[in-house]
């Protein structure tokens, strides 16, 4: 990752793009210790929200400072748009910024309305553009095994891949279960997986993946317990259709590999199945069919053409209601019956 450079002939503006919350923090803690061990001790942090006044940067390096620090002024733009007055104002200090600060705009992506705005155009000309890549899914699992070693935590590839799941893409969430291991296995060698297994498991509350394991084990009146424990949380549908979608997409392959003779070791890695979760799986697998699977599947997509209101509820509560009897059935029992387990 592209950090703060301050040699002789660094700049003095940058614009740092990026929508991963923990990126940015990384990026901007690593700049502020640089900054301070180059001699800035006036760092603040500032968010173009109501109330600020983008005039007040003009003034501050325009009116003579008592004690000549150098200064560092960090400025979120949570839109990624400053407006007309705020692209005044970077042009302005494009062409005329003090050698004693440095001015850094963050904003969440570099689109291309940003990449063509002229306040944007003038800062690639005379400043700097850190662009912080996302973690894709594909890299998280290898993106958690590298964290935890600067965490000084070592764990297997497994391990890694299964936080990378839990955490589905999260990286705040990835890192502070991170944290949380690194404390608890501080100084010792290698957990092993079913032991971080089990220490995730202990500091999470109902979540999804608690609900998609109740479905999968057949376990009804456990899934109806946390799915109205989520729903009492606030959690809408869309949070927890993806979870369930998915392992029903796994079965789907599955079932059809069963049924061609095909399941094998290989197929449960492709589908990133690991083996604490596959007697879940091989338990599902001899309680459904594949039509039934696809029809689980269908109810998934309607589903989701609700949530984003490509779709019509037919009344009240009906996305709940819809949700309720797809849960009853993955678990195995009808719809009639799925309602009265509240």
């Amino acid at each position: 990752m592209q950090s703060l450079s301050l040699d002789q002939n660094s700049a003095s503006l940058y614009l740092l793009c990026g929508e991963e919350p923990l990126l940015l923090r990384d990026w901007l803690d690593s700049a502020r210790e640089s900054l301070k061990q180059a001699g800035f001790e006036d760092i603040q942090s500032h968010t173009t929200d109501t109330g600020f006044d983008w005039e007040d940067l003009l003034n501050e390096i325009s009116a003579p400072s008592l004690f000549a620090n150098k200064k560092c002024r960090i400025i979120r733009i949570p839109n990624g748009k400053p407006g007309s007055k705020g692209s005044k104002v970077i042009q302005a200090l494009c062409e005329n910024s003090p050698d004693d600060t440095i001015f850094i705009f963050v904003v969440p992506k570099l689109d291309r309305p940003t990449k063509n705005s002229s306040w944007a155009k003038c800062l690639q000309r005379t400043g700097e553009i850190v662009e912080l890549k996302p973690v894709y899914p594909d890299q998280l699992a290898d993106w958690i095994f590298q964290r935890a070693r600067q965490k000084s935590l070592s764990i297997s590839l497994e391990s890694a891949s299964f936080l990378a799941e839990r955490t589905e893409g999260n990286l705040l969430a990835a890192d502070q279960e991170l944290e949380k291991l690194s404390i608890r296995f501080s100084g010792e060698k290698e957990p092993a997986f079913d032991v971080i297994e089990e220490s995730v498991a202990q500091s999470a509350r109902y979540n999804n993946f608690v609900l998609v394991d109740a479905c999968l084990a057949g376990n009804a009146p456990r899934a109806m317990k946390v799915l109205n424990s989520l729903i009492a949380e606030g959690y809408v549908t869309t949070q927890l259709l993806w979870a369930l979608q998915s392992s029903l997409q796994q079965m789907s392959c599955l079932k059809q590999a069963q049924l061609g003779g095909r399941i094998n070791q290989r197929l449960w890695q492709d589908l990133r199945i690991w083996s604490s979760k596959q007697r879940l799986f091989e338990t599902a697998l001899a309680r459904l069919g594949l039509e039934q699977i696809e029809r689980l599947l269908q109810s998934c997509a309607t589903l989701d053409r609700i949530g984003k209101g490509q779709q019509d509820a037919e009344f009240p509560q009906a996305e709940w209601l819809q949700m309720k009897s797809l849960v009853g059935q993955f678990c195995g029992i009808m719809p009639t019956e799925t309602l009265i387990q509240d």
